[in-house]
């Protein structure tokens, strides 16, 4: 009686039907369920509730029995993407960290930057033509020369593309990431500033107007230092005031004023923290002030001697250049000479 009455809440057929079973002459009686033919008669929401009942799960999309539930589909996808970021993790920290050859040399080698400034021209030519990042090919090429430790040496530069650009993914691969990085950032900030020469185009142009050479590390005692750090840029005439000297670059006017050892001079500092000192200066040009922003090529000031403490006005009129650099390789303040740059830019002016 129980179950007739659950069958007829759920609309299943109870009634008895007669089957012929042919040759033997009987009758038997067989309750029907009806739950082939019935079932599909039923309404959707008693469909769902008898699904529940017989713990009948319906699949995602097509209907069938056995089918994933959409938490476990989120389950999945979220563990996937989890993953996925570890993976992205522990590649990158294995980019960084991998091991290869390290950068080992002393700031003092790096700061007195022996590079042949022709190479630095002919390699910016090379990248561009080979659509290779300059900045990662010039410290590559300086590492792979332990960045030039002989002053005056001569460098055979005829094998420059073959030696260094068709090979510059390999090269480049040789390094532990790490320690290349910091020379790569301070070249391209470099690079990327420097935009003219401290003399004007139509100062330079005259043959008798400035002289300079590599005068890094020559000894004198200024300022405490015992030997030279920048390039002296000389007027020839030695005539104070006659030369005028521009900004390099842009940036701003971090210091302009007197200085007992410096004279006159004005530092500026550009965006990427770059500090270019002009000093020795006959006078400052007018109106300049701290804080000021300056653009590539601004008159500055003239060429004097002024400055040096009690040998003030003793040496040569020149214009002493200094770059200090972001230098992450090393602590303290860097200063880098000044001398290969100022060729390299002498011939793209």
């Amino acid at each position: 009686m129980r179950s007739r009455e659950i069958k007829r809440k759920l609309g299943i057929s109870t009634r008895r039907r007669s089957i012929n079973l042919g040759g033997f002459g009987e009758k038997a009686s067989v309750v029907m369920s009806g739950i082939t033919s019935g079932a599909r008669q039923l309404p959707r929401f008693r469909l769902a509730k008898l699904r529940r009942r017989i713990g009948v799960k319906r699949a995602i999309g097509n209907g069938r029995r056995g089918g994933l539930n959409s938490k476990r589909v989120k389950e999945f996808f979220f563990q996937a993407c989890v993953v996925g970021l570890i993976l992205l993790i522990v590649v990158g920290l294995w980019t960084a960290m991998r091991p290869g050859v390290r950068v080992r040399v002393d700031a003092d080698t790096v700061a007195a930057f022996r590079v042949p400034h022709r190479a630095i021209g002919m390699l910016r030519v090379y990248a561009a033509e080979n659509a290779i990042p300059f900045a990662e090919l010039f410290a590559v090429f300086i590492a792979e020369n332990d960045f030039f430790p002989e002053k005056h040496a001569v460098y055979d530069l005829s094998q420059l593309e073959q030696l260094y650009v068709a090979d510059f993914n390999r090269l480049l691969r040789r390094y532990n990431t790490r320690s290349l990085t910091p020379y790569i950032t301070m070249f391209e900030n470099l690079f990327s500033e420097i935009e003219v020469f401290p003399i004007p185009t139509g100062w330079y142009e005259d043959e008798a107007a400035v002289m300079f050479g590599d005068s890094w590390g020559v000894e004198h005692n200024f300022q405490g230092r015992p030997k030279h750090m920048g390039t002296a840029i000389i007027d020839r005439k030695n005539i104070r005031g006659r030369v005028p000297v521009v900004s390099m670059t842009r940036g701003t006017v971090s210091e302009a004023g007197w200085d007992n050892q410096l004279g006159y001079f004005v530092s500026v500092v550009t965006e990427n923290g770059t500090t270019y000192l002009y000093a020795h200066l006959d006078s400052i040009a007018s109106g300049l002030a701290v804080n000021q922003t300056i653009s590539a090529g601004q008159h500055i000031g003239q060429m004097g001697n002024t400055g040096g403490g009690r040998d003030s006005r003793s040496f040569p009129v020149h214009l002493h250049l200094a770059i200090s650099p972001e230098a992450n390789f090393t602590r303290g303040n860097f200063w880098l000479n000044p001398y290969p740059l100022l060729r390299y830019i002498e011939t793209q002016n």
